[in-house]
């Protein structure tokens, strides 16, 4: 089911002064409910500029955007519900941790919905499970928490929302390792728990590869190329001249195709790419 559309948008920053210049030009994309999609592209390329369209934070200049099956334009007084449907992750979204308690902080978007007291302590505590919060961490300080503990707060914050479609730019952007592993995960466990559509922007080609089931690419403010991880990552040539590049195994199935090889270079994890060298040179897999 379509959870997000755009058609044919286009967003114009400081329309009709000399700083004009084109965001979004005739942008037209399908977020599926279910379904992990990544927005990739240079610095400029306006992904970020697409999932502020989608949220209703940035008015479009012209085209439509669709969430859930409305025109989030068609009434600009219920813009607020959209903000509760498509919920939107900042990037470094633990710079906007404010309250006295992770709590509190949780707690803000469910109280702005007008919910009753017992529903806001059952989404508060819903919304810290999904991200990996403790209990215990509820009534700290956001601001003893640490990196990775802050980002997930502020996640759970969104997520309280049980947003139907949930946007986020960059979400593990500045963690380690493992806390990318964690935060990844949880957007993953929380899309298969509600069956939301997740739009995730990032400039980790791995991320993308790893965690999305569809890619959208940006390039110039237009979509370049949008499909399955393989189809997209089976344009190599084509996004390396774009300023982007593709996850390490991909570029390793590239060098071996240089070099004259028969290889198939749209693996893009290391499982796959990793069938694909065995098959090559015809060894097998040791236990």
């Amino acid at each position: 089911m379509t959870a997000a559309e755009l058609r044919n948008v286009f967003y114009t920053y400081s329309k009709g002064t000399p700083f004009e210049s084109a965001a979004v030009t005739d942008v037209s994309a399908v977020f599926e409910s279910g379904m992990i999609t990544g927005i990739i592209g240079h610095t400029g390329s306006g992904k970020s500029t697409v999932a502020q369209l989608i949220n209703g934070l940035l008015p479009v200049s012209s085209g439509e955007v669709f969430v859930c099956g409305k025109n989030i334009w068609e009434d600009p007084k219920k813009m607020r519900q959209v903000r509760f449907t498509a919920g939107l992750v900042f990037q470094y979204p633990e710079y906007q941790l404010f309250d006295e308690t992770v709590y509190k902080d949780i707690s803000f978007g469910p109280k702005n919905m007008g919910l009753s007291e017992k529903e806001i302590d059952e989404r508060v505590r819903d919304a810290a499970r999904d991200v990996g919060l403790d209990d215990a961490l509820l009534e700290k300080s956001p601001f003893e928490l640490s990196g990775g503990q802050k980002r997930r707060a502020a996640i759970a914050g969104v997520l309280a929302m049980r947003p139907q479609v949930l946007i986020l730019d960059e979400p593990a952007a500045g963690l380690d390792p493992r806390g990318r592993r964690e935060v990844l995960g949880n957007i993953t466990a929380y899309r298969n728990k509600t069956g939301a559509a997740i739009i995730m922007i990032s400039h980790s080609m791995e991320d993308i590869a790893e965690y999305c089931d569809k890619i959208v690419v940006m390039s110039d403010s237009k979509v370049l190329l949008s499909g399955t991880p393989e189809e997209v990552f089976s344009h190599a040539d084509e996004l390396v001249k774009t300023g982007l590049t593709v996850p390490q195994v991909t570029k390793v199935l590239c060098g071996l195709k240089a070099m004259g090889y028969d290889v198939d270079t749209s693996a893009y994890t290391v499982d796959k790419a990793e069938k694909e060298i065995l098959r090559l040179f015809g060894g097998e897999k040791k236990c």
